[in-house]
Formats: C-alpha cells, sequence, structure tokens
C-alpha cells in the first residue's frame, strides 16, 4: 500500500494552487504504470496526448492491466464507468481540451451514480507556461476553475515518484466518498519508457503515400475557387507546406468536427465545391456526423479521409481504423459515392471523379506515417482569426460549376 511522501498537494476547490511553477522533474511511463498498478488499478481507456509520451502503448503490452483505445473523451469514460460497475479500478487519460467531451457523462452518469474514476489529464495552454497553440488557450487558463466548478478534487502532478503517490493517496481519499480525482499532467512531465519519441521524424511504412505527397496529388487537381476545411493536427499542417491559399479553412483544435464544417459551407454555399481533408482518428472521434451528412445530402461535398491508422501527431499511437472499414460505414450512412484508394493512380482518379461528379462523396486514401522531422504550423504565418476572414473573403467570391450526375453506390 502507498504511504505518504512530504510533498505539497495542489487540490481543487481554491486550495493550495501553484502559483509560477513549472515542471521540473520527469518520471518515467513505465514508473507511472507500475504505481498505479501498485494502487490495484485495472483498466484504462483515454484519448492520447503527446504529453502522456508512450503510455498508451505502454499499457497495450501490459497483462495486468486491461485497455481500450476509446474514440472519444466521453466513450473512454464510459468504458471505464462499465469496468468499475464490474469491478475493475479504472483510470481515463485524456487532454484538457477533452474535457468538453466528458462533462455530460461525467456529470449524468459517473456523478448521479457515485461511481469513480481516475481522471489523467494532460494540460496544454497552461498559463504559467510558454504560450501554446490558440486551440488551447482558453481551456488552458480555465482547466482549474471547471474542475473547481464540477467539484473535482485535483493535484498538479510534480514529475516525481513522491508527488504521484501523493496525488494517489488523495484519489484513494476520494474513492472512499465515491468521488472521482483528477491529476494534471503538463508537458515534460513524462518520459517514454519504451524509448519511443514522440513528434519524431516518422519513417514510411505499409502503405506507398504519405500524408504529404497524397495532399499535393490533392491540391493539383483543386480549381483556385476550390474550398478546403482541412482537421487539426498534422493533416492542416502538411496542406500549410504544400499548399497554403486563402480557400482553405484549417481547423485548429476540435477534432472530430471538420467534416460538419465542411458540410455547413458546402449546403450554404451550393455554387462552390467544398473538400473536407479529415484523419482517420477525427472521424472516429464523431462518426454520426457521416449519418447527417449522408442525410442532408450536399451534392458539392468531396470528403477525403487521410488514413493512417494512427494519431501520429501525438506519439504514434494506434486508432480502431486498423479494424473499421469507414467507407463502408459512408455508403451505409447515404454518401452518394464511395472509394477507397491506397496507390496514387487510385487517389488520383477518384480525386478526380469525386470533383466533377454529384455528391456528398467519401474518399478514403490508406496512407503511411511518414512525415517531415518538423512541419511548420500555421499560426507562422496566420493567426486563426486571419485564416478566417481570408476564407470568408475567398468563399464570398461568385463562382458556378457543373457537375455530373453519378449513381448511388461505391465510385472506385
Amino acid at each position: 500500500m502507498l504511504t505518504a511522501p512530504n510533498v505539497p498537494l495542489c487540490l481543487g476547490a481554491g486550495k493550495n494552487r501553484p502559483i509560477g511553477r513549472k515542471p521540473e522533474m520527469t518520471l518515467s511511463t513505465t514508473t507511472l504504470l507500475g504505481l498505479l498498478k501498485q494502487q490495484k488499478y485495472e483498466f484504462f481507456s483515454g484519448v492520447p496526448c503527446s504529453n502522456f509520451a508512450d503510455l498508451f502503448e505502454q499499457v497495450s503490452l501490459d497483462r495486468d492491466i486491461a485497455s481500450v483505445p476509446a474514440a472519444n473523451e466521453g466513450s473512454a469514460l464510459a468504458f471505464a464507468v462499465g469496468a468499475a460497475l464490474a469491478g475493475r479500478r479504472s483510470v481515463v487519460a485524456l487532454q484538457n481540451s477533452g474535457l468538453g467531451n466528458i462533462i455530460n457523462p461525467l456529470t449524468s452518469l459517473v456523478q448521479v451514480n457515485s461511481i469513480p474514476t481516475l481522471l489523467l489529464i494532460s494540460v496544454r495552454g497552461h498559463t504559467d507556461e510558454p504560450e501554446d497553440e490558440p486551440q488551447h488557450r482558453i481551456m488552458g487558463a480555465n482547466t482549474h476553475a471547471l474542475l473547481d466548478q464540477l467539484a473535482i478534487p485535483w493535484s498538479e502532478f510534480d514529475g516525481t515518484p513522491q508527488g504521484l503517490t501523493a496525488s494517489l493517496l488523495k484519489a484513494e481519499e476520494a474513492f472512499q466518498r465515491s468521488v472521482s480525482f483528477a491529476i494534471l499532467v503538463r508537458k515534460g512531465q513524462l518520459s517514454a519508457g519504451l524509448g519511443v519519441v514522440a513528434n519524431g521524424e516518422q519513417q514510411a511504412e505499409g502503405y506507398p503515400l504519405s500524408v504529404g505527397s497524397a495532399l499535393e496529388m490533392i491540391s493539383e487537381a483543386l480549381r483556385p475557387t476550390d474550398l478546403v476545411v482541412s482537421t487539426t493536427g498534422f493533416i492542416s499542417r502538411e496542406l500549410f507546406r504544400v499548399s497554403d491559399r486563402p480557400e482553405n479553412f484549417y481547423m485548429q483544435g476540435s477534432l472530430g468536427h471538420c467534416s460538419a464544417v465542411a458540410a455547413g459551407v458546402a449546403l450554404a454555399h451550393p455554387s462552390r465545391r467544398v473538400i473536407a481533408l479529415d484523419g482517420d482518428g477525427a472521424v472516429l472521434m464523431h462518426m454520426g456526423v457521416l449519418s447527417t451528412i449522408g442525410y442532408a445530402s450536399p451534392r458539392n461535398f468531396l470528403h477525403i479521409v487521410l488514413d493512417n491508422e494512427g494519431y501520429v501527431s501525438t506519439g504514434k499511437q494506434e486508432s480502431t481504423s486498423v479494424t473499421s472499414s469507414l467507407e463502408a460505414v459512408a455508403k451505409a450512412c447515404g454518401y452518394r459515392a464511395v472509394s477507397r484508394c491506397v496507390t496514387g493512380t487510385e487517389l488520383g482518379e477518384a480525386v478526380a471523379r469525386g470533383l466533377s461528379t454529384e455528391g456528398p462523396h467519401f474518399l478514403l486514401c490508406k496512407v503511411n506515417q511518414s512525415h517531415a522531422r518538423s512541419l511548420p504550423r500555421v499560426t507562422s504565418r496566420h493567426s486563426p482569426e486571419e485564416n478566417k476572414e481570408a476564407f470568408q473573403i475567398a468563399l464570398n467570391q461568385p463562382e458556378a460549376f457543373d457537375l455530373q450526375a453519378v449513381p448511388a453506390g461505391v465510385a472506385g
């Protein structure tokens, strides 16, 4: 059993808050996992963040703890609740940006039924750290207040085994009251126990096309007036590198909502072609929107999913697309035509067909996990407001186009 070390805790509800303290110590994910198991945690779920280093891979390889890679944070919490109902003490790992996705199950399921869960929350946009990307600014400044408002006690991890032990003891006290507890983890506090380097140069494997090469082919096929909405992460950064243009709206944050934004643009501007550049993790996070798009049926809409079967920008964790046929789901949801591509020739033909015939089209392209060591960030040239304004100006330039009819079903 854990014993209490002599280290300060940072509890919620306004008690002992850290002031200007930045992470100085680093704990290996192997040690973290060992301490969790020592405290009898037996089930793990969550959504990856680079702050967790290789924790998700470590858990997946550990025979003493069951794990499920969830598509979104709310589902991760629901999995954990199910395991807790069956008698297994559970951990949910998420980035603080994902707090919005768990508020409903946290309040109406976990708290109403008094089923405590340990939350490992990676904090992006912390107010006493160097400025993070803009999508993290608001949640970073409000993470503590949000947890306090939800009456969830929390502590800030200090990067030491003693600090984690102290936090787990406080979690134990909360569990005795049937209350969940949150441990906040910051950048640099966890190191990869398996030697996996997040955000390093990823090597090509499995499929011939990389995200960058696929986007080069797609960009060459677009007309100057075609509108593009790209999902957050490496896809937007690769598009920015390959073909930065006013007609691109780069999603920064809001993982899983790219296709809905793009479909909304397509429905509001039926005389313009609109392309959603999506990823497998993003589609899986809010897959119900495929049914909505099939129902709304925007004829000027092309949904391209670059599927690398993982969350590469956060550390190469595996996604569940490896066992899913997303194009089959899109077909069942009512997309007019769907395609699956692996080679450059297949991609070129499918893009040409999707841009010239009536949609909505769904095009899934399997890609490898190869990226350059350093990709430029959109914010190096455009603030989110500047990107929005440029896109709106480009969007309001009238431009009609002709689409050929295409039979519903699989187009390739």
